[in-house]
C-alpha cells in the first residue's frame, strides 16, 4: 500500500474522531423530559457521551499510529534509495 494512502487513512481516522468529538458535545445538552424518566435521559445521554469520547480518543491514536507508520516507511525508502549507487555498497 503506497504511504500517501495510508497518510489518508490516517486522516480519515482523525477526522472521524473530530466528528465523535462533535457528537459528544452534541449530546451534552440538557434533555429536559421532567418526571421520573429525566434520571433515566441523563443517564442514557451520559453514557453516549462517554461512548463518542473513548472512540474519539481511539481513533485519534489510531490515526496517529497509522500516520507514524506512513512516516516509517517513507523514511526507510529514503534511507535505502540514499544507498542506492554507492560504490561497494550492496
Amino acid at each position: 500500500m503506497p504511504a500517501l494512502e495510508v497518510h489518508a487513512l490516517a486522516d480519515g481516522l482523525r477526522s472521524r474522531a473530530a466528528e465523535a468529538d462533535e457528537a459528544q458535545h452534541r449530546l451534552g445538552a440538557p434533555a429536559l423530559v421532567g418526571g421520573p424518566l429525566q434520571p433515566t435521559v441523563e443517564a442514557f445521554l451520559q453514557s453516549h457521551r462517554t461512548a463518542a469520547q473513548a472512540l474519539a480518543g481511539e481513533l485519534r491514536w489510531l490515526g496517529a499510529t497509522i500516520g507514524a507508520v506512513a512516516d516509517s516507511w517513507l523514511a526507510l525508502d529514503g534511507a535505502l534509495l540514499s544507498r542506492v549507487g554507492r560504490p561497494g555498497v550492496q
